[in-house]
């Protein structure tokens, strides 16, 4: 217990004897722990934010009758331009084809034990006119009280409810992007038309906001009934949507709803691949920044600990000469990297705390994809605990050279060479 008391009072010793080199060492440490920190919150920030957006502005899964090869997804034709709010709809090969036994398949969805609400719909490209104003977007029928279930539209709606779509002739709840783009508000009348058809009159009775950029700009909701007569389909629906008690389970559960309808269902990872295979490119190279930071500040640990050994040459000789072994001074320097590292580790995590936290308020230019005005953030302790490990480790492994060498040193060769 002696010897430890001692090693630890030498490393004491050492850390506070040459200040300068130690804050050095320390502040490298703490920078790769800052920016290590920095980075993963805003990384896991807006993947967070972005998959909660997702799954509850959108199905978790919708099915199709058809294999997904010329299929076309909500923002394939997605512009900012956005002078537009009059729906026009285009016809096949871009619109699903309808759906056979509607009801009989939504009753299966229901019944199996992942799925907790299903809904149809009728979605199909359409263009929205008010006044001098055009829009080109979607125009989506649903069910409210059952589309309710499947996503909490009404918690999204800056004006109007739900059940406003039930106003005489049809009502339409607007994205916010296009109520925007076309002047329109509520209690205004749009005009929605076919590509070669009659155009129709609607009732703007809402606005929702979601927050998901690309929705909010080309997304029109209306009732089922009323979808279906602007787009002559009868009686059909083109999409059931379905959402789970588990979100993440979606690609399983989609494979699963496969097998059991025969028709192609999508879940909400792989509407969404591009943007999210972009955001684990993102997250894999930043890691491989943050974790390089790291390791050329173990290089400064290592540069100084071995700077300190051939300072310390008569220390350690004398040290060996009163009967210190090359353990105990390999422990004594190691501990002395490791001391380094826990500063460092304690100063980047206080330091880092404050700077995501700043970082949450630094405004940025509004997003293609999330409507955000600051960055993302996410402070999660895993975060604190993978960059204060890592440096912890790198730290240790910075000391070993010096460690051996110091170790390996003859205390009486060293004598000889100073007498």
């Amino acid at each position: 217990m002696g010897v430890f008391r001692a090693i630890f009072l030498l490393i004491h010793r050492q850390l506070s004897h040459d200040l300068f080199r130690t804050s050095v060492s320390v502040g490298a440490v703490a920078s790769g722990v800052i920016i290590t920190i920095a980075v993963n919150a805003v990384m896991s920030g807006f993947q967070t934010k972005f998959a909660l957006s997702t799954v509850e502005t959108s199905p978790q899964i919708q099915v199709y009758d058809y294999p997904p090869t010329g299929g076309r997804g909500l923002a394939d034709d997605w512009s900012e331009d956005g002078r537009i709010v009059t729906l026009s709809h285009e016809p096949a090969p871009h619109d699903p084809p309808r759906i056979e036994k509607p009801t009989e398949l939504l009753e299966a969805l229901e019944a199996m034990p992942e799925v907790e609400a299903a809904s149809p719909s009728m979605v199909g490209s359409a263009i929205v006119n008010f006044g001098s104003s055009e829009a080109r977007g979607d125009m989506v029928g649903i069910i409210p009280e059952r589309h309710q279930r499947v996503v909490d539209l009404e918690k999204d709606l800056t004006s109007g409810t739900l059940s406003d779509l039930y106003a005489s002739g049809g009502g339409v709840i607007l994205g916010k992007g296009m109520a925007d783009n076309l002047g329109a508000q509520r209690g205004d009348f749009v005009t929605v038309r076919l590509s070669a058809g009659d155009p129709h009159s609607l009732r703007v009775v809402g606005v929702i906001h979601t927050g998901v950029t690309f929705v909010d700009l080309r997304t029109a909701y209306t009732l089922l009934s009323v979808a279906q007569r602007i787009m002559g389909r009868g009686r059909e629906v083109n999409r059931l949507n379905v959402r789970l008690h588990d979100y993440d389970n979606a690609l399983e559960v989609a494979r699963d709803i496969e097998q059991l309808t025969g028709k192609r269902a999508v879940s909400w990872q792989e509407a969404n691949t591009h943007i999210i295979s972009l955001m684990q490119t993102n997250r894999m190279l930043t890691n491989i920044v943050s974790v390089g930071v790291l390791i050329v500040a173990g290089f400064g640990i290592l540069n100084v600990l071995m700077m300190t050994v051939i300072d310390k040459l008569d220390s350690i000789a004398l040290l060996k000469s009163i009967g210190y072994s090359r353990r105990e001074i390999m422990l004594a320097y190691l501990g002395l990297g490791f001391g380094v590292g826990l500063l460092g580790v304690l100063v980047g995590c206080s330091v880092g705390y404050y700077v995501v936290e700043f970082l949450g308020t630094v405004p940025i230019p509004r997003l293609a994809v999330l409507d955000t005005h600051t960055l993302l953030v996410n402070n999660l302790p895993r975060h604190y605990l993978l960059a204060g490990g890592v440096a912890l480790v790198v730290s240790m492994l910075a000391a070993i050279l010096p460690a051996m060498r110091a170790g390996q040193l003859d205390p009486v060769a060293i004598l000889r060479g100073h007498s």
